[in-house]
């Protein structure tokens, strides 16, 4: 009795064994490889980054794309298009954050630009009473912005365009 016992006893172990490896073989971690950088979470083998950052294991700034001279020009209201450029500078000290500069075509005029997707970034400025805030989104070489202005009494609204 005590062999047919140790065989089944045997056989229990094996099909418990071959049924534990058999279910972690088809149940993988597919994070368990994967290194995400900048603060980057793995979800079933691809990094989801943090906003400011892009690529396969979240390695690049997703601002540096958008470091550039911009020529182009606005319609703001009732006044006309306005031909200037807009330069889109790197905030060292926060990686969501670019600095604009010639603003409204014044070299005075600057705006603090901060990062809400990989390609788009909200923004705000002000300079001797005047206000603006608005949105820019950069598809390919190409800079859209739409804000708003206020001065003294008087608000309006502009869209400017520009590229590389």
């Amino acid at each position: 009795m005590k062999p047919m016992r140790n065989i089944f006893l045997a056989a229990f172990l094996t099909i418990i064994v071959v049924t534990a490896v058999s279910y972690t073989a088809c149940n993988k971690n597919h994070c368990s490889n994967v290194v995400c950088m900048n603060q980057g979470v793995c979800d079933n083998g691809n990094c989801v980054c943090p906003v400011g950052f892009e690529g396969s294991r979240c390695e690049t700034l997703s601002r540096d794309k958008f470091i550039y001279t911009y020529n182009g020009g606005d319609t703001c209201g009732t006044a006309g298009y306005r031909q200037y450029p807009i330069y889109l500078l790197a905030v060292t000290s926060n990686p969501r954050e670019l600095t604009m500069k010639d603003f409204l075509a014044n070299l005075n005029d600057s705006a603090i630009c901060t990062m809400e997707s990989t390609d788009s970034f909200t923004f705000i400025g002000s300079n001797n009473g005047t206000t603006y805030s608005g949105t820019g989104k950069l598809s390919h070489d190409s800079l859209k912005m739409y804000y708003s202005v206020a001065q003294d009494t008087i608000a309006y609204s502009c869209v400017y365009a520009g590229g590389q």
